[in-house]
């Protein structure tokens, strides 16, 4: 059976507004001649490659959805679950982000936050919990394909668990749709393997079964993250990324993205003709990029947007590379 995730949903609500801006000034197009580095490159292909979760959202999609996720940064500081009412969830985050402040001390960013899953109160309950599904309700606002009914968390067993790392879990044994756990409170991993042995005898003594330790499950573990908060891996994927290396890592940073349409310009090298290459969005960036880059220049100004809905204009080669460079420092959130 999978486990169900029984966690209690945050419902506090707050009104707000969002800001957009525009300007009637106009820009002069340049080209640049320059020769695009091996690491200018390597740096466009990484950022037009990176998916946030915040991207996938269609904000446009008008059905009472609520999304349920958490924060998590680059050193595995743990915040969530929390939920946002899709109408509202520019307040919702940001107040989100306050709390998880009061509560840890970490100011966590629009990149840091993941969705877990989707509810859908309008016209009988529903969740899709797969990032398939969920990007596919973006992209047509229509709640559909595996829908289920209650959010499922996917358990690892004991020969998965890397007992050299920091951290707590409670071991239970799937039983006849029902979870037995076999202790009260969570068993320190610093114990290793024969604190759980110890920990199922006991639990078999003294209810006369027979489990074994391949019937051992666990569907989180908490842990104290580098930056001193108390932190989770909630659920296999994130288990197993924890257990690899003791860090729950990301590996992705998606503070800033490219707008669209933005022009290159190909040079025919037999003819030494320019033709100019509409690029419209981030697959096709990283395609023509990857496959032509030796022949492209790029026409500048060209425009980036940060998470926190920010836009900035770079207008040669070297002020890409230093604003894709410190991309993480765009990520900050300096309005709370």
């Amino acid at each position: 059976m999978k486990h169900f995730f029984k966690t209690p949903f945050i419902t506090v609500l707050f009104l707000g507004s969002l800001l957009s801006c525009s300007s009637d000034e106009t820009t002069t197009e340049t080209t640049s001649d320059e020769k695009i580095s091996s690491s200018l490159i390597n740096k466009i292909i990484e950022t037009a490659a990176s998916t946030n979760d915040i991207d996938i959202i269609n904000f446009e999609c008008d059905r009472e959805v609520t999304l349920v996720g958490h924060f998590i940064n680059n050193q595995g500081d743990y915040y969530g679950p929390f939920n946002t009412p899709l109408p509202k969830w520019d307040e919702r985050i940001l107040s989100s982000k306050e709390h998880a402040f009061s509560m840890t001390g970490i100011k966590f960013t629009n990149d840091d936050y993941f969705i877990d899953l989707i509810f859908d109160f309008n016209g009988g309950f529903g969740i899709l919990q797969s990032k398939e599904n969920m990007i596919d309700y973006f992209q047509d606002c229509s709640f559909e394909g595996d829908i289920k009914f209650f959010p499922e968390i996917g358990p690892i067993t004991v020969s998965e668990i890397n007992y050299s790392c920091s951290g707590k879990a409670k071991y239970y044994i799937d039983v006849a749709d029902d979870d037995v756990y076999i202790t009260n409170d969570p068993i320190p991993l610093s114990g290793g393997i024969n604190a759980v042995e110890e920990a199922l005898l006991a639990h078999n003594t003294a209810n006369n079964s027979t489990y074994s330790l391949d019937e051992l499950r666990i569907n989180s573990v908490e842990f104290i993250s580098p930056g001193g908060t108390t932190s989770f891996a909630i659920g296999k994927p994130q288990m197993v990324n924890y257990f690899e290396d003791c860090v729950l890592d990301r590996n992705t940073n998606d503070c800033i993205n490219f707008t669209y349409p933005l022009v290159m310009n190909k040079i025919n090298l037999q003819t030494d003709e320019i033709v100019p290459i509409t690029i419209t969005n981030d697959s096709e960036l990283t395609q023509d990029f990857f496959d032509q880059f030796e022949n492209l220049t790029i026409v500048y100004p060209i425009t980036l947007r940060t998470l926190n809905y920010d836009i900035i204009v770079v207008e040669s080669n070297e002020e890409l590379e230093n604003v894709l460079t410190d991309s993480a420092t765009f990520c900050t959130d300096d309005d709370w």
